[in-house]
């Protein structure tokens, strides 16, 4: 199996599932609340070792608090080889609402992840893997070291930019695969159009750029092709987590030997699977669930 680091954040979600969001100033009822690991780091690494087709390493950082013991039981169950850094603050944490039309809006307090710095980093787990997957949860200044380093030993990059954040162009020459949603690639290029935005990231230096798109599905284009995968319809109850399953599930994909196209096709299954039910690292299907459907 090929090996995966993920470097990234560690949160604990706080998901409000509610009928519409309150207006500035209103008190309304929720309907319920669920409390559980989650943060884009972890969320893919739980993805890719759900998948069980690569092996999955997760550097990241926590508090010496209750959230921090409760996701580190949670890697421990999903067999995620974890090294994590304890940090003199709390564990990062999310406040999630969710309306009825499966819209989300999302406040995080990054806690622990901001801590985590350059001199955290585990040189040899980079050099000792095949993969690398970042988002941008955790300080800009660390995410350049592990992918300088990482080119260094000459690893394929994967970067999900988000939350969306400005970024060095230097450095994304470096980058392999850049995987923005929508709303992040209209802020990373400044375009409506796909293709004027994903021609100015291609001449970047940027190798491959993947779209996820929502209920449009995804695309993928380089210099030599162009690749679109539509969403499998289902009915959504809660879209979070839907993107991070979709990295996860792409890149395993990908690392046990899929075309580009079947590696989109997979990631676009499991992702449907996710936001048909409710929460983020819970909803995450198992590959034996995403290869039967």
């Amino acid at each position: 199996m090929k090996k995966v680091l993920v470097v990234g954040s560690l949160n604990m979600d706080y998901t409000i599932y509610l009928d519409e969001f309150p207006l500035e100033g209103e008190t309304i009822y929720g309907n319920i609340r669920y409390i559980q690991p989650g943060g884009k780091g972890e969320n893919q690494a739980v993805a890719l070792a759900k998948s069980n087709l690569v092996n999955v390493d997760l550097i990241g950082a926590i508090g010496k608090d209750k959230d921090g013991e409760e996701i580190i039981k949670v890697l421990n169950e999903f067999k995620v080889n974890h090294h994590l850094h304890y940090k003199e603050c709390e564990t990062g944490n999310a406040t999630i609402e969710v309306n009825s039309l499966t819209e989300n809006k999302i406040i995080i307090i990054e806690g622990a992840n901001g801590k985590l710095v350059p001199s955290d980093i585990d040189v040899e787990l980079i050099k000792n893997s095949d993969y690398i997957l970042l988002q941008n949860e955790i300080s800009q200044e660390t995410n350049e070291f592990v992918i300088l380093k990482a080119k260094e030993f000459n690893k394929t990059i994967f970067y999900n930019p988000a939350p969306y954040r400005k970024i060095n162009n230097s450095i994304l020459q470096n980058v392999d695969f850049f995987l923005p949603n929508k709303i992040e690639f209209k802020k990373y290029t400044g375009e409506e159009n796909l293709e004027k935005g994903i021609k100015k990231l291609l001449d970047l230096g940027v190798k491959n750029i993947i779209v996820t798109l929502g209920t449009e599905g995804s695309i993928l284009v380089n210099k030599d092709e162009k690749i679109k995968v539509n969403s499998c319809k289902v009915k959504a109850i809660d879209t979070v987590g839907a993107g991070d399953t979709y990295i996860g599930y792409f890149i395993a994909s990908l690392a046990s030997g899929k075309s580009l196209k079947e590696s989109m096709e997979i990631a676009s299954k499991a992702s449907s699977i996710t936001v048909s039910r409710k929460g983020s690292l819970i909803s995450i299907p198992f590959g034996e669930e995403v290869y039967e459907k």
